[in-house]
C-alpha cells in the first residue's frame, strides 16, 4: 500500500506558518489556530468513538454555510475519514438516502440542521455517533434518538488526543452524490491523491498566496467547493463563505469580503449582469476569476473583464469523476471572441499530464 501526504497536510503546514491569519470567514473570521483546535477536537472524538471501523471510513457533515461545516470537513479528514457533505436545503428524503448509501457511522451536525434530524434519521437502522459541537446540553437529543450515540460540545475529546493517521494514496477524501441518469443519488468517491494532485497543480498555475481571499459560492455538496477549501488552506489563504442572504447580492459580497479570487458558475455572473452590477471597475481587488459548471457566454466574460479590470479570467471544465476540473481556457479580449463558437467561451486545453480524447 502506498502512502502520501494526507489532504489535510496543506492546512497544517499553513497552520504552522500563519496560525493567526484567518482560515475562514463564515459569519465571522476564524484563525488557522482556532479552526485547527475545533477540527482536532472533532477528529479526536471520532477516533475515540469509532475505534474499530469496517469498510470505507466516512463521516457525514450535516452543516450549511457555517463554521461547523468547515470544522467538520477538516475533522473528518484529520480522523482518517473521508467526508460526506449533506445539505439541509435538499429534500429530506434525498438526504436520508445519501446518508444510508454512504454507510457513515458518524455525523457532525450544526444547530441550523438539527431540526431536520428526526426526519433524516427515520428509517436509519445502523447506530450513528452524532456530534453536535454547537450544543452543550444534548440530553433532549439523546432522549429523542436512543438508538444513536449523541455527543455534545462538553463531551468532545481534547485536541491533544488527536492522532495523525497514515493515509493511503487511494483513500477516499470525499464522497459526493450526483443526480445520476435515473434521478437517484449516485455516489462518486474521490481519492486523497487525486484531490492533492489537483491542489498542487492549480497552486502552481495561479500562484496563490496567504494574502488571497477566496469566495465559496458552492455548497459543499458540489465538488467545486473542494477547490475553494483545499487550495486556499494549502496557501495560507482565507475561504470566505457568504450566507444565503449574501449570495443574493454577490456583487456586494465581493467587495465587503475583500475577495481577490472569485469562483462560481457562469449563471451567477449572468444574474449580476441582469441586475446591473457588472459595471466597469466595480471589483478592482479581484486578481483571478474562475468559471465552471456551465457554458460561459462571451458577453458575460467581456463584461466581467470590464468590471474586474485587474483579474485574469479562466473558464475551466471537468466532471466530478475527474476531480474538480481538467481543462482551462484563459480569456483574452483581443483573441477570445473569434475563438468562441455560438457565443460560448471554449473550455480550453487539458491540464498538465492530462490528455483530451
Amino acid at each position: 500500500m502506498r502512502f502520501e501526504l494526507p489532504l489535510w497536510s496543506g492546512f497544517t503546514a499553513s497552520l504552522e506558518q500563519y496560525p493567526q491569519r484567518p482560515a475562514i470567514d463564515a459569519n465571522g473570521e476564524v484563525s488557522y489556530a482556532e479552526l485547527a483546535e475545533r477540527a482536532k477536537r472533532l477528529a479526536a472524538t471520532i477516533q475515540h468513538e469509532l475505534r474499530v471501523t469496517e469498510g470505507v471510513p466516512l463521516t457525514a457533515v450535516f452543516a450549511y454555510r457555517s463554521q461547523t461545516a468547515f470544522a467538520g470537513v477538516l475533522g473528518a479528514l484529520l480522523a482518517g475519514h473521508g467526508y460526506v457533505p449533506l445539505n439541509r436545503t435538499f429534500p429530506v428524503d434525498r438526504t436520508r438516502l445519501m446518508l444510508q448509501r454512504s454507510r457513515c457511522r458518524s455525523l457532525v451536525v450544526d444547530n441550523g440542521s438539527e431540526p431536520q434530524l428526526e426526519t433524516v434519521l427515520a428509517g436509519v437502522e445502523s447506530q450513528l455517533t452524532i456530534i453536535c459541537p454547537e450544543r452543550a446540553d444534548v440530553s433532549e437529543l439523546a432522549a429523542k434518538f436512543p438508538t444513536h450515540r449523541i455527543v455534545g460540545a462538553d463531551d468532545l475529546r481534547p485536541s491533544e488526543e488527536w492522532k495523525a493517521a497514515k493515509v493511503a494514496s487511494d483513500a477516499i477524501a470525499y464522497l459526493l452524490f450526483t443526480s445520476g441518469s435515473t434521478g437517484q443519488p449516485k455516489g462518486v468517491m474521490v481519492s486523497n491523491s487525486n484531490v492533492q494532485h489537483y491542489v498542487d497543480y492549480v497552486t502552481k498555475r495561479y500562484g496563490f498566496s496567504s494574502e488571497d481571499r477566496f469566495s465559496q459560492t458552492f455548497d459543499m455538496t458540489f465538488d467545486l467547493s473542494a477547490h475553494d477549501m483545499f487550495v486556499a488552506w494549502q496557501n495560507g489563504a482565507c475561504v470566505c463563505c457568504p450566507t444565503a442572504k449574501q449570495l443574493i447580492k454577490p456583487g456586494a459580497f465581493i467587495n465587503d469580503a475583500r475577495l481577490t479570487v472569485w469562483f462560481s458558475v457562469p449563471s451567477t455572473a449572468v444574474f449580476m449582469r441582469r441586475f446591473g452590477v457588472l459595471k466597469p471597475g466595480m471589483y478592482p481587488r479581484l486578481r483571478l476569476t474562475l468559471f465552471c459548471g456551465e457554458a460561459l457566454p462571451v458577453e458575460v466574460a467581456q463584461q466581467w473583464a470590464l468590471a474586474a479590470p485587474n483579474s485574469i479570467i479562466e473558464n475551466i471544465y471537468g466532471p466530478t469523476e475527474l476531480t474538480i476540473a481538467c481543462t482551462a481556457y484563459r480569456w483574452d479580449e483581443s483573441t477570445s471572441p473569434a475563438e468562441s463558437e455560438q457565443g460560448v467561451v471554449p473550455i480550453g486545453n487539458p491540464f498538465d499530464r492530462m490528455r483530451a480524447l
